[in-house]
């Protein structure tokens, strides 16, 4: 089972905006990609997973947002999904920090 959340960001995060994300999620996280997806996953110190983060989708239709999360965003906007392994608090609080940064950094806000 996963946490979800969603950045919505009005710009497209460029590399830097998630570098710095990830940087304020925190300094000891363990960085995994794999070069034939686009999912990127965070694990703690211990190897650990705390959650994962898909690449940026564009969201062109306008009341799409809306009529998907329930809430009134402009479109066009980057949705960016985060999923934290639930029962697990720190990896909950760890992957909303990620998402805070990424979406005040590109103009948006997080969902829920």
């Amino acid at each position: 089972m996963t946490a979800d959340l969603i950045a919505l960001c009005h710009r497209q995060p460029d590399r830097d905006a998630v570098l710095a994300a990830l940087r304020a999620a925190g300094p000891d996280l363990g960085v995994h990609t794999d070069p034939s997806s686009p999912v990127v996953r965070l694990t703690d110190r211990a190897g650990q997973p705390l959650f994962a983060v898909d690449g940026p989708l564009l969201v062109q239709v306008p009341g799409e947002v809306e009529r998907l999360l329930g809430v009134a965003v402009e479109a066009p906007v980057w949705w960016v999904e985060i999923r934290a392994v639930s029962g697990r608090d720190d990896a909950i609080e760890t992957a909303r920090r990620f998402a805070e940064r990424l979406a005040g950094s590109s103009e948006g806000r997080v969902w829920p």
